[in-house]
């Protein structure tokens, strides 16, 4: 069983980079965790149609906020200017439609970035959000690593 996610980096990624668990880069999760029997190219070959073609994204930093269960993960908010929501009804509809389970998609989806131990972007910037990544939860190369399976640009 796969386990991906969708995300936007702030920088460039490639087909095949791998990194750890804590060393995520700095990006925009449009797509949360979820699981599918099927694998990555499967999954490519579904949200390929889905993400060809799209423009890029620009975006503001709008403030700071606390996430998870205990409220100890830092985050910026990004003000989402309609293309993230869109993006990811686009992507969500498409993964229901090939009978993939992601009831665990939040409804209050909140555009932000995490702060990692790349760092953390301020409230006031903009960013340009260029590509698309399909990130591997579950990659061959063990638990405390993800990998870029898959890219797309944006144009």
């Amino acid at each position: 069983m796969g386990r991906f996610a969708v995300v936007l980096p702030l920088e460039p990624s490639a087909v095949g980079e791998a990194f750890a668990v804590a060393a995520w880069p700095l990006h925009v999760t449009v797509l949360e965790p979820f699981e599918t029997r099927h694998d990555a190219a499967w999954v490519v070959e579904l949200l390929g149609p889905v993400l060809h073609g799209r423009r890029a994204i620009v975006a503001d930093a709008f403030d700071r906020a606390m996430f998870g269960p205990k409220r100890d993960v830092p985050v910026t908010l990004i003000r989402d200017p309609g293309p993230l929501g869109a993006m990811r009804v686009r992507l969500l509809a498409a993964l229901r439609d090939a009978d993939v389970d992601v009831a665990r998609a939040r409804l209050d989806y909140r555009p932000h970035v995490t702060d990692t131990a790349h760092g953390s972007i301020a409230p006031g910037r903009t960013i340009r959000l260029t590509q698309v990544a399909l990130v591997d939860l579950r990659p061959p190369e063990g638990r405390a690593m993800r990998t870029v399976v898959a890219v797309w640009p944006l144009e």
